[in-house]
């Protein structure tokens, strides 16, 4: 088998190699990334043809182009939201010519399924979202869009293909895996609370809802998640996290907070930054309030 052959096979990505002549597309090969992703075999995919797949969409094999988003007639009379990426490789091929004297343009069409997308943006609709995601079925990050993470994780750390269970607290790695392992049998969403292992020294729970992403042979692919809430699960977490962490929960900086509550901004980073760790109890009324939480939410102990 040549190498790109095997190349194409191997790749995670859904791809389909296409050929056209006199106007019409074939195709020529399907790799089992996408043959996974429509549940049809490349003898059904040739059969059914190209036509089928993506009417009442026209491509031209000889241009270039990317669509952002399209519609794929997947088994089942599934419509499935796609981005594709059409690439000319009639050069790379050495394009035939035929019969007819024509040239035979070929191409490689790469395919990305957005149902997971198109699931998260249904629930930044809903409510306030504080983290979002997708990991594919090994459970390693895709996707992730976390207004927490300066808070969290370390500075510049790269979270892509790390593998979710690393965020998760020891004792409910094994619970975690049955409830997901559950919910890709009904494929429904599922709304679940998650203790979460030791980041920058804190201990939280998460409420969030996450929903099974899955192919054409009715295989998990993917699971998107939204996290809702995080609370700190240590009364020893430090106040001055606890500060951060609900400022980012109401989306409110320390300019706004300043401006709200009269405290200058000065102030509220020197309590962001732990270097007052008791304020005045005015103060930290003031600041509560206006982050709708008890005042012992944030700090056990307050100066009079």
């Amino acid at each position: 088998m040549p190498i790109f052959e095997q190349v194409f096979q191997l790749l995670e990505q859904p791809m389909l190699l296409l050929a056209q002549s006199r106007g019409n597309i074939k195709i020529k090969a399907a790799n089992q990334a996408f043959q996974q992703f429509v549940g049809k075999s490349t003898e059904e995919l040739l059969a059914q043809g190209f036509d089928s797949l993506f009417a009442p969409l026209a491509f031209d094999l000889s241009k270039r182009c990317h669509k952002s988003e399209a519609v794929l007639h997947a088994n089942k009379k599934r419509e499935v939201a796609v981005r594709i990426e059409l690439i000319p490789i009639d050069s790379l091929a050495q394009a035939r010519v035929d019969s007819g004297s024509r040239r035979t343009q070929t191409a490689v069409m790469l395919i990305e399924d957005l149902t997971a997308y198109k699931w998260l943006s249904q629930q930044l609709e809903r409510d306030k979202v504080l983290i979002s995601g997708i990991v594919n079925k090994h459970l390693h990050i895709q996707f992730l869009r976390d207004s927490l993470s300066p808070l969290l994780f370390e500075p510049d750390r790269s979270l892509d293909d790390e593998n979710l269970l690393q965020f998760i607290a020891e004792h409910e790695r094994e619970k975690i895996i049955s409830i997901l392992e559950q919910g890709s049998a009904v494929s429904k969403e599922q709304r679940i609370n998650v203790q979460t292992s030791k980041q920058s020294g804190v201990e939280a729970e998460l409420e969030l809802t996450y929903i099974p992403i899955l192919d054409g042979f009715g295989q998990c692919s993917q699971y998107a998640f939204v996290i809702w809430d995080l609370r700190p699960s240590e009364d020893r977490t430090d106040a001055s996290m606890k500060l951060r962490i609900w400022m980012a929960k109401r989306d409110i900086s320390a300019a706004q907070l300043s401006s709200a509550t009269g405290i200058s901004i000065q102030t509220i980073s020197k309590l962001r930054n732990g270097k007052i760790e008791k304020p005045q109890r005015l103060t930290a009324e003031l600041i509560a309030s206006e982050l709708g939480v008890k005042v012992q939410d944030i700090w056990p102990r307050t100066r009079k």
